[in-house]
């Protein structure tokens, strides 16, 4: 089965580069799709051009709503509606020099075929791939090869799952799934050896996906669930209106990692997880399951209210901050969380300000309020998170000390309780089972 996926920029947010420059470990055969008299294309125009020699470059842009292509004299005064590159073997690997991604640096490589339209001025690029070939990638993107067989091959059944079903559809841009983060999974491109274990995980679970009422789950998964995942409708907004919250999916519900101290997951609760001396859940043993930021009043006052502009100026988040009635920031007072969800992570936050209050809404706004450039601090781990303000002699804040719980939203499944649970001795169908009940693993059609 091949999967189609759409490369983004540099920046992985927008799937419009200005120039694409490929190429590749051997040779490879450069495919003119020319337009017709009517302006489409039609699988009969589709012809070798060229050539290719193994490291020699291509330069594609677009000019005037067509692709022109530079570095082979066969090519020169060519316009086409598409460019195919088509490796001579499957050991050949494409390159995309200048295209930065973390784990490839700026020269990632890919298994497959790639095929480049022209959009708008720019040029989108698509990759055309066996569906093991892109769970190869994304396991050495996603989760660490040293962690047991059992747990990788549940991270290799949700990766493959997530491939064939994201949560955002990509069907309208003609592929099935983009290589960024900030949208699908991560997948940088081929990154040399695999390491053993995600050899394994890839061979014994060929071809399974999760489904659920017969169609193909939305496998989500995250780092760590600081001892309780969460419920898919308190963290993500609907994919196609934006509403907030979504309509539940039944497989995607909080469950425990294990046992939990008494009144979780009230504030009181979560407290006494985070000073547990030994909690009893399957992700405990990670360096993320707890964690502390500590902010001075300089340093909230230096760049909360800058922040909060930018995420206002962001289509993405404005909708999920609510601004006091005089829209001014003023000096803080106070950080209120106002609702939780069954992992005790924040749904609701109020910042209690000098000019009113201000309430942000769903667990990456919340999470992001808190960058700060001074501390390196992009946004906070998680947001199950309990505040501790600090006071000065006139009752001022002067300070706010964060205690989180986790790493990412903590919907479905988590890889550090994957890992616990296999240390335990549960095998992947198991583990799957435990982050997204009633879900079967089967075999893609």
């Amino acid at each position: 089965m091949n999967l189609r996926i759409g490369l983004t920029g540099s920046n992985l947010k927008s799937l419009d580069h200005g120039v694409v420059r490929v190429k590749g470990t051997d040779g490879l055969s450069v495919i003119l799709v020319d337009r017709t008299v009517r302006g489409t294309a039609s699988a009969g125009s589709e012809k070798p051009a060229a050539q290719l020699p193994a490291g020699r470059l291509l330069e594609v842009k677009s000019v005037d709503g067509l692709l022109v292509a530079q570095g082979l004299p066969a090519l020169v005064g060519r316009r086409a509606v598409k460019i195919k590159l088509v490796p001579r073997s499957g050991q050949t690997l494409i390159c995309l020099p200048g295209l930065n991604r973390a784990g490839t640096g700026a020269n990632p490589c890919y298994r497959g075929m790639l095929e480049l339209t022209p959009a708008a001025g720019a040029v989108r690029a698509v990759l055309v791939t066996e569906l093991d070939a892109y769970v190869r990638a994304v396991l050495a993107s996603e989760i660490p090869g040293s962690y047991r067989l059992e747990a990788i091959k549940a991270q290799a059944v949700a990766a493959r799952s997530y491939g064939i079903r994201p949560r955002i559809s990509h069907d309208g841009d003609g592929f099935n799934v983009c290589d960024s983060y900030l949208c699908c999974q991560y997948f940088a491109g081929t990154t040399g050896d695999i390491a053993p274990n995600y050899a394994r995980a890839i061979e014994e679970t060929a071809g399974e996906v999760l489904t659920y009422a017969d169609s193909p789950a939305l496998a989500l998964f995250s780092s760590c669930a600081g001892g309780h995942t969460e419920n898919y409708d308190n963290c993500f907004s609907d994919p196609q209106t934006g509403a907030f919250p979504p309509d539940p999916i039944p497989y995607l519900t909080g469950v425990a990692e294990g046992s939990l101290p008494a009144g979780f997951p009230s504030e009181k609760g979560l407290l006494a997880l985070w000073n547990s001396a030994h909690p009893a859940t399957a992700d405990a043993w990670s360096p993320h399951f707890r964690w502390k930021v500590t902010l001075s009043e300089h340093a909230l006052e230096g760049h909360m209210h800058h922040v909060i502009d930018a995420l206002l100026a962001d289509p993405e988040f404005a909708p999920f901050i609510e601004p006091p009635p005089s829209r001014r920031f003023g000096h803080i007072e106070r950080f209120e969380i106002l609702k939780r969800g069954v992992s005790g992570c924040a749904i609701a936050m109020a910042i209690h300000t000098s000019h009113g209050r201000w309430v942000a809404k769903k667990e990456l706004v919340i999470r992001s309020i808190f960058k700060n450039p001074d501390l390196g601090l992009a946004r906070l781990k998680s947001a199950r998170v309990v505040f501790e303000h600090r006071r000065d002699k006139l009752g001022l804040l002067s300070g706010l000390i964060v205690f989180g719980l986790g790493w990412g939203h903590g919907v479905g499944l988590q890889q550090t309780g994957a890992e616990g649970m296999a240390s335990a001795g549960k095998n992947y169908r198991q583990i799957l089972a435990h982050y997204f009940p009633g879900t079967m693993v089967e075999r893609a059609s």
